[in-house]
């Protein structure tokens, strides 16, 4: 649903006017509920790394340390990498890290010309010792804080605010729905408990649901199949 969407039903569950444009308005209420639903964008996005704003990025390497600023790497309202997701194609191996401070000052003090890559992220810059050749096809996944979609363009973009009437939740609505009820109540001085209560058990859940999840083993095993001989279960032939 689009902002003017949301904010129309919303209007209309809590009795108010309902609008018929949002930012261009001067209805103070109006500017607030806008407020309020950013607020909600930046709560939903810190609770969970919803799998609806995670990206894949495919960059060539550069000779050196540096390969440059993390958000032109990865361009879709970048908010961190997912662990272990690093990898460097070409040779086929991972990129470890990230590697702290201290780490990243020992591996500077002692360098090594190993086979593996490390990486660590400084003043907003993917760094990665022993320094890269040009040339490789590098790759990893991350988090977008980019849960509003800007439809203003023929290539929609993702963005952490709304700043249009048109601009789309990626989100399910419901959430956003939710937030607004107890956040518009607290705001007005309104009981809001049982509201909050709601948006918090919807939020619970809808992160629980999101994607798919691996199963738990309770043995060393990675539940990955391993070179072997494979046995079928059933019809074993004894003849």
């Amino acid at each position: 649903m689009t902002l003017l969407q949301i904010v129309q039903e919303f209007c209309q569950r809590q009795g108010l006017s309902v609008p018929l444009i949002i930012m261009s308005s001067q209805d103070d209420q109006l500017t607030q509920i806008v407020g309020l639903a950013n607020e909600i964008c930046e709560d939903l996005v810190r609770r969970h790394s919803w799998t609806s704003l995670q990206y894949e990025t495919v960059f060539t390497s550069v000779a050196g340390a540096d390969q440059g600023a993390i958000t032109d790497l990865a361009p879709n309202a970048y908010l961190k990498i997912l662990n272990e997701t690093i990898f460097d194609r070409t040779r086929r191996l991972p990129v470890f890290g990230p590697r702290s401070p201290q780490q990243w000052q020992v591996l500077k003090a002692l360098p090594m010309s190993g086979p593996f890559y490390q990486y660590r992220i400084q003043q907003g810059r993917l760094k990665i010792i022993p320094d890269m050749p040009a040339g490789h096809t590098m790759a990893f996944e991350y988090a977008s804080e980019g849960i509003v979609q800007d439809n203003s363009t023929a290539l929609p973009t993702v963005k952490a605010f709304f700043t249009r009437d048109d601009d789309t939740f990626l989100l399910a609505k419901s959430l956003l729905l939710l937030g607004l009820r107890w956040r518009w109540k607290e705001e007005k001085g309104l009981p809001y408990a049982e509201s909050f209560r709601l948006y918090e058990a919807a939020v619970a859940e809808a992160a629980g649901a999101d994607g798919t999840k691996q199963p738990v083993s309770m043995n060393e095993g990675s539940g990955m199949i391993q070179p072997g001989v494979f046995v079928p279960a059933g019809n074993w032939s004894i003849s």
